[in-house]
């Protein structure tokens, strides 16, 4: 066992050759710059809602009223189901709102993406675009 410090070298090089080479993680995903400037699709009136929730929660982002002057489009889709709750002493009917965001760059990437549902005790409409706007905010960096 003459070489056996020769062959613990080797070994010692060979495993830490690839840790040197290794490449540095790319920046994160799932951000925008503030100040960005974004386009909400229309739909239906839903875009005025979720407009007035971006301005609501300060998110840091520059309103615009054309896809061509944006960074990022934001589209929606929302749903609305009919419920009934019932309890012995309690009764009342209403509706859920549901809804999914997607934010798109001009390169056509998708940046981000959400989706969220709220009970009949919610303000529907408004409370989903409250949520979006909420967690919009978070991936302004």
């Amino acid at each position: 066992m003459k070489n056996a410090p020769a062959f613990v070298a080797a070994m010692l090089l060979a495993f830490a050759a690839p840790a040197s080479s290794q490449k540095t993680p790319p920046p994160k995903q799932g951000t925008i710059p503030p100040g960005s400037a974004i386009f909400v699709d229309t739909n239906n009136g839903f875009d005025t809602f979720i407009l007035a929730a971006i301005q609501n929660k300060k998110v840091n982002l520059h309103l615009v009223s054309s896809r061509e002057s944006a960074d990022y489009i934001l589209d929606s889709s929302l749903f609305h189901d009919a419920v009934a709750i019932a309890t012995p002493n309690y009764a009342k009917s209403g509706r859920t709102s549901e809804a999914a965001f997607k934010l798109t760059a001009k390169s056509g990437d998708i940046v981000w993406a959400y989706a969220v549902s709220k009970g009949i005790f919610s303000n529907g409409k408004q409370s989903v675009a409250e949520a979006c706007a909420k967690h919009l905010k978070d991936i302004v960096k």
